[in-house]
């Protein structure tokens, strides 16, 4: 069986049995969500519009452009407790109006309810491991918002700079960064702590002591923190090697409130993972905790999965002949029996097969490669 699943099937498959070890349950919901809730609350959603119908009930639906938005309205974890859930599912969005709508399918986890390091390093650690069940070498980036919204404060900038100088931030630019400041007559020590910064990369541990030489607040003192129990957590999983530290990061502002990271692989040149800590959405939608999760973009894995794009059309192609029709499904019967897919064609035609075999005069199956 496992032989006939593509390759997006058994990382699926494998994503589910990941998030089960750690009792996350599967979560299953409607296409559909109210219209209210994307318009309530654009701000939190990805770019691309919304699909909208009328119901036969009158009620204006949307298909769901977003998961995490209808997980965090639906479900509410016990008091003192938790949900975790997990999920594939297909959203609908135009993230290019020149292409239109189109179906995105993800898989994904949430944890909803008493967040704390560990339960930011558990799902943190699966996501590393989901990018291993992707590809071999895979890197997991890691930011805080804390951190970068910190530095950034104390260089003094007005609203409409710092929002220019996390732009530049997010291209790793620091030049960028002394432009902006400039310009809104901004000097000295706190730009250039913040330039240093946007220049680390490198392993989340490694990193850690030149975190702590430039922090300057609160906010960032907390940042390091809880960066530093994160490296203690994933280390304790073993899933610290790949791990990096990337302040150019620039996860939602409005969406993102604390840890935030970036899942690569070799042969996708954008992310293919993206996650973080939330509760600013939960405290959007009228309910109290934390919450911290991710997405895993399976659309964007097509590249890797040429093979299957391009693969065969069965395992074994079944040339029955002249066979009369009951032979030609037992032959067939036989071929599934044995753990393969087969496509049973009177002379052979345009198939593309592993294998091909024929019924012979004694109605048995024959391997002919």
């Amino acid at each position: 069986m496992e032989d006939i699943l593509s390759r997006e099937e058994k990382l699926v498959r494998a994503f589910r049995a990941l998030c089960s070890r750690y009792g996350y349950r599967p979560y299953r919901m409607s296409k559909f969500e109210e219209y209210d809730l994307y318009a309530d609350n654009r701000g939190l959603l990805p770019p691309g519009g919304v699909i909208t119908f009328t119901d036969t009930n009158g009620r204006l639906m949307a298909l769901k452009p977003d998961v995490t938005l209808s997980i965090a309205k639906n479900l509410t974890p016990p008091p003192g407790g938790s949900v975790r859930v997990y999920y594939d599912e297909s959203v609908y969005r135009a993230p290019d109006r020149q292409l239109g709508f189109q179906e995105i399918t993800q898989a994904g986890l949430e944890y909803l309810g008493e967040v704390d390091a560990y339960a930011v390093g558990e799902a943190a650690a699966i996501a590393r491991a989901a990018l291993d069940a992707i590809e071999p070498g895979g890197v997991l980036d890691i930011t805080h918002m804390g951190y970068i919204n910190g530095l950034i404060d104390a260089v003094g900038a007005p609203a409409r700079a710092a929002a220019e100088i996390m732009r530049a931030v997010s291209q790793r630019n620091a030049h960028g960064v002394r432009a902006v400041c400039a310009a809104a007559g901004i000097s000295g020590a706190p730009v250039e702590r913040l330039c240093r910064a946007v220049g680390l990369y490198g392993p989340l541990r490694e990193n850690l002591p030149a975190l702590a030489e430039l922090s300057v607040n609160a906010a960032t003192e907390r940042a390091v923190g809880e960066l530093t129990e994160l490296a203690g957590v994933l280390d304790a999983f073993g899933a610290l090697e790949g791990v990096n530290l990337d302040l150019a990061i620039a996860g939602d502002g409005d969406y993102y409130d604390g840890v935030v990271f970036k899942g690569y692989v070799p042969g996708v040149p954008s992310a293919v993972l993206s996650g973080g800590r939330y509760d600013k959405v939960l405290e959007r939608l009228g309910k109290s905790g934390g919450a911290v999760g991710f997405a895993l973009y399976l659309n964007l894995l097509e590249r890797l999965y040429d093979d299957d794009a391009a693969g065969y059309d069965a395992d074994v192609l079944l040339i029955t002949g002249d066979a009369p029709p009951h032979i030609a499904a037992r032959a067939a019967r036989e071929i599934t029996a044995a753990g393969y897919s087969v496509r049973a064609e009177r002379s052979g035609g345009r198939c593309r097969c592993r294998r091909r075999a024929r019924i012979d005069e004694a109605g048995e199956v024959e391997y002919l490669d």
